[in-house]
C-alpha cells in the first residue's frame, strides 16, 4: 500500500465515521480491516510487484546464497559486429 492504515481510512471512511456511533471505534475498525487486505507483503507479490517474500529468519542465508551465486559469474561482452569508421 502507498499510504498507511491510518491515513488510508481517514481518506476513505471519513464521511461514514461521522455517521457513526463512535467514530474512533469505526475508524480503528476500518485501519485494522484496511491493514489486513492491503498493507502486507502478500498482497504486492499477488499482483507480482514483487517476486519473493521472504521471512526475517531466512534473509541471511537468502543474502548469502545470492552473493554465492554471483561470485563465479563472469560478465563477457558480445564480439564487435562492426568498425568504427571515421566519417
Amino acid at each position: 500500500a502507498v499510504m498507511g492504515g491510518a491515513g488510508a481510512v481517514e481518506v476513505l471512511y471519513a464521511k461514514e465515521a461521522k455517521e457513526a456511533a463512535d467514530p474512533v471505534a469505526y475508524m480503528l475498525e476500518k485501519e485494522v480491516e484496511y491493514t489486513k487486505l492491503f498493507a502486507n507483503p502478500y498482497n504486492a507479490a499477488k499482483y507480482g510487484y514483487i517476486d519473493d517474500v521472504i521471512e526475517p529468519r531466512n534473509t541471511r542465508f537468502r543474502i548469502i546464497r545470492a552473493l554465492q551465486q554471483l561470485q563465479t559469474k563472469r560478465l563477457t561482452n558480445p564480439a564487435k559486429k562492426h568498425g568504427n569508421i571515421p566519417l
